[in-house]
């Protein structure tokens, strides 16, 4: 079965709280949207608004990840409790509004109207798009930690290796040394 892709809205108090505990839900909670996903699906999680039905205006992209296998299943047991697909959401999502998106993407390239097609809730994405939303969210890697410091900023000794034998790291020969000078 191929792979299809997802943009689920959610406020973004619900959408963090989805993140938290590994689920995705469409709103007002109906099955049928869910049994639309399977595994390894991508989904995507967008915010029109911080909370609802008043919250501040928010239309940011706030999370993105993977169906896990398994079934919709019901919350809390019968009656008006929301139905759920368990999700493994991308960790520490960053939020991406998606103004600065929208020329890249085919779902609002060229379309002045294209919050329309969010009324549902959910809605069936291209993988370009997935790719660009993930991306978006993903956090960025984090800045060279103190042995890239060292290695660029320290290097002063004078013989080969000098400064990995002080820092206690093996180094080999003097070719060795030479490419470290180079880095």
């Amino acid at each position: 079965m191929a792979i299809r892709y997802w943009l689920v809205v959610q406020p973004l108090d619900r959408a963090q709280l989805m993140m938290a505990h590994g689920f995705v839900q469409v709103p007002w909670g109906p099955r049928e949207p869910l049994e639309q996903l399977n595994e390894s699906d991508g989904v995507v999680l967008y915010s029109p608004r911080e909370t609802n039905p008043d919250g501040e205006t928010l239309r940011a992209v706030v999370g993105a990840g993977r169906v896990l296998p398994g079934e919709p299943y019901q919350a809390g047991g019968r009656g008006a409790s929301p139905w759920r697909r368990e999700v493994e959401w991308l960790p520490e999502p960053r939020i991406a509004p998606i103004r600065p998106l929208k020329d890249m993407l085919d779902l609002t390239r060229d379309n002045r109207y294209w919050g329309e097609q969010l009324r549902d809730g959910i809605l069936e994405i291209t993988p370009r798009d997935f790719t660009v939303f993930e991306d978006s969210v993903r956090r960025r890697a984090p800045e060279p930690g103190t042995l890239g410091a060292v290695l660029r900023g320290r290097h002063t000794a004078t013989e080969p290796g000098g400064l990995l034998r002080e820092t206690g790291w093996p180094l080999g020969t003097s070719s060795d040394a030479k490419l470290l000078d180079e880095f």
